[in-house]
């Protein structure tokens, strides 16, 4: 008995000290993952001089607001004369970028109906180096009828009040667009002269998916042999909010999701009256498949963007963060839930679905015999419209439930697609996007630079092709919390005048650090 008790003791001491071996390597094991996250930020000493003439900026900006440029799907339902005003506006208002840099525009690239855009600024360099594409676009899109009167200042009204500039485009895209003029302007007129070739776009029906605007000067690029060191588009941004994170975050995309409009049909054969209802109906398996969608959201991918992401914001984070981002095989499941709640976060993480419209009866005594919706999927990097739509089909799993990619309604020429795959992801470890890191420390020294995955579409996908660039980023310089981002597309559009100032700055200092003249 007594030697029993003894091997016990024994027994015990050794899983306590096995127990305690196995802690300890686990807690070696995540502080050396935590120590391999290194900062990625760069050191740039910030840049505060400020040249800028800000009320004539800020009233040419307002008038830019005051064009209602609003681009439809239907090509019909454009204001030409607000759009040719647009273009009126610019050749006044911007007289040095005029007489210095070429502009093309719709006859050009084999649309005379096109109203988008190109100048280009000629470097001076004898040596051959590709180009730079800088975007934005000056269309917008409408204001619902029903919101009028809850706009705190006329939607096209230019206001400048409370240290704001009010109106729809201020932040989606107009502010991108005059702040680019500006900027050439300025640099114009300061004498200086870049290395590179430089070129703008601006585009007039981006809202609808660029089929008659940066498609056609895309394929005129690649007719003219024109090579592309990079492409900055919209997309990203400075950004408050980023989960373990107390800084604002520079978010420059390296990506953007693609898209898919589905028509979902249920079919009922002799759906019948009204007042004897069978136990199923089209309205009601419609019903019941979108709410299995719903239910059953695409997974998540902690191994795309955000994950690209976390490798630059998670080595300024605190150490609990730290922890958990440089341990993600083991708190993936947790880094995933605080980036799931919120809507921001969440699209981040996977592909996302929602229903849009809704179509289904005819009377209000009488059974349907189909039902309808479109569903419209935003597509993660790395799937494909293909894989979307099985997925889509292996959850509803009903063959009385028809999924088919959307087809147009009309034969009017229509800006629209039913869908585009998620773009090419370009690299972090580039020129172009030190550049960009750059610019951002100089202009916006507070932020931690990061590159992610752009949820929403831009129409620089149109030059995601390696004949022409081998990279597009995405970011606009502007400083948005939740609820800026809730204002674009939104009630009360505005953009904080200090922001639109710095937007200026940004980009001039980013064509200085890209194409750097004898007088920078």
């Amino acid at each position: 008995m007594k030697f029993a008790a003894i091997r016990m003791r024994k027994t015990w001491k050794q899983i306590t000290v096995s127990l305690m071996v196995i802690v300890l390597l686990f807690v070696v094991v995540l502080a050396v993952n935590v120590s391999k996250l290194r900062s990625q930020q760069i050191d740039f000493p910030p840049i505060f001089e400020n040249s800028i003439d800000e009320t004539l900026a800020l009233e040419h900006f307002a008038k830019a607001i005051r064009l209602p440029t609003i681009s439809h799907g239907n090509r019909a339902r454009f204001d030409v004369a607000a759009f040719d005003g647009f273009q009126s506006f610019l050749e006044v208002s911007y007289p040095a970028v005029a007489m210095n840099l070429q502009r093309q525009t719709g006859e050009v690239f084999g649309d005379a109906e096109n109203d988008s855009l190109l100048y280009h600024w000629s470097g001076k360099s004898v040596e051959q180096t590709d180009a730079v594409l800088l975007m934005a676009h000056y269309d917008v899109v409408p204001i619902e009828p029903s919101t009028v009167d809850q706009w705190t200042h006329p939607p096209f009204g230019g206001v400048v009040e409370d240290g704001f500039i009010w109106g729809r485009g201020t932040l989606d895209d107009k502010c991108a667009a005059i702040a680019l003029m500006e900027a050439l302007e300025q640099l114009v007129n300061t004498g200086f002269q870049p290395r590179r070739d430089i070129y703008l776009a601006l585009g007039h029906d981006e809202e609808v998916g660029g089929r008659y605007g940066n498609r056609l000067i895309a394929d005129w690029m690649r007719s003219q042999g024109i090579r592309l060191e990079f492409v900055l588009d919209e997309g990203g941004g400075i950004f408050r909010g980023v989960p373990g994170l107390d800084q604002p975050a520079a978010l420059i995309g390296i990506a953007e999701k693609g898209f898919l409009n589905v028509t979902m049909t249920a079919e009922m054969v002799n759906a019948g009256h009204a007042s004897i209802p069978p136990d199923e109906t089209a309205i009601g398996l419609l019903a019941r498949a979108i709410t299995r969608l719903q239910q059953n959201p695409f997974p998540a991918k902690l191994a795309g963007g955000v994950s690209c992401m976390l490798d630059y914001v998670g080595p300024e984070m605190s150490l609990f963060n730290r922890i958990a981002v440089g341990n993600r095989w083991l708190f993936g499941s947790l880094v995933e839930s605080r980036f799931s709640n919120t809507p921001a976060g969440n699209a981040a993480l996977r592909s996302t679905l929602v229903p849009t419209m809704i179509e289904g009866g005819f009377t209000e005594n009488a059974l349907p015999c189909t039902a309808s919706a479109n569903l419209h999927v935003r597509i993660l990097p790395g799937e494909s419209v293909d894989s979307s739509l099985q997925f889509l089909r292996a959850v509803v799993d009903d063959d009385r439930i028809a999924l088919a990619v959307a087809q147009a309604q009309d034969s009017i020429p229509s800006n629209r697609s039913a869908f585009r795959e998620p773009s090419r992801v370009s690299s972090d470890d580039t020129d172009a996007f030190r550049w960009l890191h750059q610019t951002i420390k100089e202009v916006y020294p507070n932020v931690v630079v990061a590159p992610f995955f752009v949820v929403a579409g831009t129409d620089s996908a149109h030059y995601d092709d390696p004949v022409l660039t081998r990279d597009v980023y995405r970011f606009t310089p502007w400083n948005l919390d939740q609820q800026g981002l809730t204002r674009i597309h939104g009630v009360d559009e505005r953009i904080a005048i200090p922001e639109f100032v710095q937007m200026i700055r940004f980009y001039e200092r980013l064509i200085r650090n890209v194409a750097g003249g004898d007088q920078d």
